[in-house]
């Protein structure tokens, strides 16, 4: 990968309101680098607040229940893989902890052998993957059955991170942009479709449309979540190879949000732009 292709590729790692959102709930959606890959755990995050919650209205309440159980098999379909992780972790340290010893008590380094075996359980972990196939269909037909309810939209955002695990954008994209259009004044689910809608447009190299969610989005945006709307803007420019309009969108950022994380990666980019 070339220089430029590399710091192409880091532009696409999370920026920090989907990292704020999705701290410590284990992502749907590991080490994947786009824009809209990020986002998905929080529906978790609010799944799991619906379950804590106390309703009045029983319909409501049922709804909520119903989610409540869908997370939970979501929840034990993420568990399966991590237990995995866990012993193939305990074989990986028993191979270290088996190294000879010297008369200073100085481990050896890893023979050929172990250092082989090792970097072959190190490839299992890093491509284990849960089966989320039961929770992603109790998503969409729950979704199916509550198109115009919040619980609604809540799992068909769900199931559409799924399918963005699986790269299945084309099956993924109807559903996103049905409740980016139905959620209304419903900041929080504005918010998540339409960053995921954002991530999709520019996986498929629609930029135009991309940078118009991104005018829709900064008109709602919290102001943690300003300085991605920003950033996603400069880089569909910068894709789309519209560099004064890119770089005018990233020094807006520097300038109004100069200390964030989002700041830093548009300060690369204009750097990789050269002289304006």
């Amino acid at each position: 990968m070339t220089g430029q292709k590399q710091v192409e590729h880091s532009l696409r790692k999370p920026d920090s309101f989907q990292d704020h959102v999705m701290k410590g709930i284990q992502s749907l959606v590991n080490n994947k680098a786009r824009l809209f890959m990020f986002v998905a755990p929080v529906f978790v995050v609010a799944l799991a607040f619906y379950a804590v919650q106390s309703w009045t209205n029983h319909k409501t309440e049922a709804r909520r229940a119903e989610l409540a159980k869908i997370l939970a098999i979501q929840t034990d379909e993420q568990s399966d893989v991590g237990k995995r992780r866990e012993e193939i972790q305990k074989e990986i340290d028993a191979i270290r902890a088996d190294r000879k010893t010297d008369a200073k008590g100085k481990k050896a380094e890893l023979s050929a052998d172990q250092l082989a075996k090792v970097t072959e359980l190190e490839k299992k972990i890093s491509s284990l993957k849960p089966d989320n196939s039961k929770s992603l269909d109790a998503f969409k037909k729950f979704y199916e059955s509550n198109k115009d309810k919040p619980e609604g939209w809540m799992a068909g955002l769900a199931w559409a991170a799924g399918q963005l695990q699986n790269d299945k954008t084309a099956d993924a994209r109807p559903i996103v942009e049905s409740i980016s259009k139905a959620s209304g004044s419903h900041k929080f689910y504005q918010l998540t479709s339409r960053f995921m809608l954002i991530g999709i447009l520019e996986d498929a190299a629609e930029y135009d449309a991309g940078i118009k969610e991104c005018d829709t989005l900064s008109t709602i945006a919290t102001d943690e979540s300003k300085p991605a709307v920003l950033l996603a803007k400069g880089r569909l420019q910068y894709f789309k190879k519209s560099m004064p309009e890119a770089r005018t969108v990233l020094n807006e950022l520097i300038e109004k949000h100069g200390s964030t994380p989002e700041a830093t990666k548009a300060r690369g980019m204009i750097a990789m732009m050269g002289p304006s």
